[in-house]
């Protein structure tokens, strides 16, 4: 792949809301999580951890927790850290570079995705349901499926979907 098409391909990941209901294959899914795996972390300290979900009635519970998009997808990723308040900072960032690995190695595969939050009591709840110990944190999921492309289509454009110019976001040797 040439750096245009990585870069594009890069550029090109967008949140997805809609999703078929065709399964993702084991091997896919497997892959996506390998690429997850080899995240980096804080220290290297790997202190990130997934629970995959595909019943759906947990999936729904998510989505009135606050994960919406979770009620149509295919498979839901809960991400898992410590709850270790002095690490706090440190997981929060690797979840992120965790999660956006996850949503590449997805698109890379043709599957779409999107990350979603836990609200108000939902950590504590999808905790239970899924027999995440207590003192473990859990906020972020990642939800994945294919694409409903008709959906896509009917969809609202945002009247924010575009970008900030550059200049607005770039900022060279001084604000």
């Amino acid at each position: 792949m040439q750096t245009n098409d990585k870069i594009r391909f890069l550029r090109n990941l967008r949140a997805v809301r809609n999703y078929t209901p065709e399964q993702i294959p084991e091997d896919v899914l497997s892959d996506i999580l390998e690429v997850g795996r080899w995240s980096g972390s804080a220290s290297n300290l790997q202190g990130t951890e997934v629970v995959v979900v595909r019943d759906s009635q947990i999936m729904q519970r998510m989505s009135e927790a606050g994960a919406r998009p979770a009620a149509g997808a295919t498979v839901a990723l809960v991400v898992v850290t410590s709850g270790d308040p002095d690490r706090h900072d440190l997981h929060t960032f690797d979840s992120g570079r965790l999660v956006e690995r996850l949503l590449l190695a997805a698109d890379a595969h043709g599957v779409g995705g999107n990350i979603a939050t836990l609200k108000e009591d939902g950590p504590d709840i999808i905790k239970q349901l899924l027999g995440i110990p207590a003192e473990k944190r859990i906020w972020t999921v990642v939800t994945m499926g294919y694409v409903d492309e008709e959906a896509k289509r009917t969809r609202p454009k945002s009247p924010t979907a575009g970008r900030k110019p550059m200049g607005d976001f770039v900022h060279w040797d001084s604000y």
